[in-house]
């Protein structure tokens, strides 16, 4: 779940200070005891690199839609009354930042910015050098600690109590630094490199998810193919609209389609920029944030099937202002066996799964209000 912080400035305090203690202590009273001074000034670039990126994540704005942008048939018109402009596609507005962002991941309390798509590949940048250089310092000081170990009948006053003191302390600090970091990064390159997803998007499909399991999906999605294809409309098209309403046989993967995820490289491109600059600092990503290449299960053919219409609807498919009212009002129908007879009774569902969407929360415990979206301006 997101982290809140009452006092906002913390979130660049902590992490400047667990930088600064964990690298710097560590090659003062740890690495330049027996490390050549070819790997110190090696640990020391990576170091530098963990500043250069953190600082763009930081200042680099995520992205502002462009004031003359309009939206196009193929998405959704969402006006944003604060930005007086519409919103393009995966863009939302963030409460902290104060401004639209181009395709919104999360507003970040660690930078005090929205990750978005600007700055996306410097903050994926700055968590990769964290690994690569608590990795490379947690090896170093496990094997330090091993040699210590096997040289402990050896008279104290050669090693520096200085030394024994920060290994003690930093080793634990390094690996849990190690530890939650890289589980953000593989999250962040599950959803955004394997899948194409924002964490919002990934959000919203585990939301379409819930909705298609309680069957409360498969009607918006028929009434929103009429509404942008009424042209598609037919008394066949109507027939097998029905069968999808009554038969229940249909998977979610056969309706619900996530249009930008293309494939895992041209994800990477689009997201993170040019490979060859994937680790420069100041490499940017391709395009203008605007608008996204589609992939071709998203493209609208007037013959299609039912499925296939639904399938190039613009994302979110429900259209995302919908309100997910329950077919029993917000009751859940239970039956069990008691004494031999089938007994039927009703219970109050979760809330957060019958919820409209700006309260629904995922597996996470996350809402939209946790990603800092602005849910009123949605």
């Amino acid at each position: 779940m997101a982290v809140k912080l009452k006092w906002p400035w913390l979130g660049i305090a902590i992490p400047t200070f667990l930088i600064s203690f964990i690298g710097y202590g560590a090659h003062y009273f740890i690495l330049s005891n027996f490390l050549s001074t070819l790997k110190q000034i090696a640990f020391e670039s990576s170091l530098l690199m963990i500043w250069v990126s953190y600082y763009l994540a930081i200042y680099t704005n995520p992205g502002r839609p462009s004031p003359t942008y309009q939206p196009s048939p193929s998405v959704w018109s969402n006006y944003c009354k604060k930005c007086q402009n519409y919103k393009p596609e995966r863009s939302h507005h963030c409460k902290a930042c104060n401004q639209c962002v181009l395709m919104m991941d999360h507003h970040c309390p660690w930078t005090m910015n929205c990750v978005g798509f600007k700055n996306y590949p410097h903050f994926l940048r700055f968590v990769f050098w964290v690994i690569t250089t608590t990795g490379v310092l947690f090896w170093i000081q496990v094997k330090r600690v091993c040699f210590i170990w096997q040289q402990r009948h050896l008279p104290g006053y050669l090693f520096k109590k200085s030394e024994l003191l920060f290994l003690t302390i930093l080793t634990p600090m390094n690996f849990f630094v190690l530890f939650t970091i890289t589980i953000l990064f593989l999250r962040c390159v599950f959803n955004q490199i394997i899948n194409g997803r924002s964490q919002i998007e990934s959000w919203d499909m585990d939301r379409l998810e819930s909705l298609f399991d309680s069957q409360r999906l498969i009607k918006k999605l028929i009434e929103n193919t009429w509404k942008i294809h009424p042209e598609a409309k037919s008394p066949q098209l109507e027939r097998d609209a029905e069968n999808l309403l009554t038969q229940h046989r249909i998977r979610f993967e056969e309706v619900v389609n996530f249009p930008y995820n293309i494939d895992l490289f041209t994800n990477a491109i689009i997201y993170l920029g040019p490979l060859h600059l994937w680790l420069w600092p100041f490499g940017a990503p391709t395009g203008d944030g605007n608008s996204f290449p589609k992939n071709d299960i998203s493209k609208y053919d007037v013959n299609s099937s039912l499925e296939d219409i639904m399938l190039s609807l613009p994302w979110p498919p429900d259209g995302g202002k919908i309100k997910t009212v329950s077919n029993h009002s917000n009751l859940a129908i239970e039956t069990f066996n008691e004494g031999g007879e089938q007994v039927v009774r009703s219970r109050i569902a979760q809330s957060g799964r019958s919820a409209i969407r700006e309260k629904w929360y995922n597996d996470w415990g996350e809402s939209l209000d946790d990603f800092g979206v602005d849910v009123d301006m949605e």
